[in-house]
């Protein structure tokens, strides 16, 4: 996902763009994201669709969806 310089100093609570849910985004390795392998074709899919962070439910969704194939 993508981080500001003022997001790798102050979390934030975000909306997720895909299901409305609120969510914490660290903006920094310290975030639930980094824990996350997002495998590059479905991070560049989300990096054009998305201009911030997904939530966690949507990322595991998604990633399921996209090993499924």
């Amino acid at each position: 996902m993508t981080h500001s310089s003022e997001q790798e100093t102050h979390p934030k609570i975000i909306s997720c763009p895909i299901c409305g849910n609120s969510f914490t985004c660290e903006g920094s390795l310290d975030c639930w994201c980094a824990s996350r392998t997002v495998p590059a074709a479905l991070l560049e899919e989300l990096s054009r669709r998305y201009t911030t962070c997904i939530c966690p439910s949507c990322l595991d969704r998604l990633r399921a969806e996209h090993t499924a194939g």
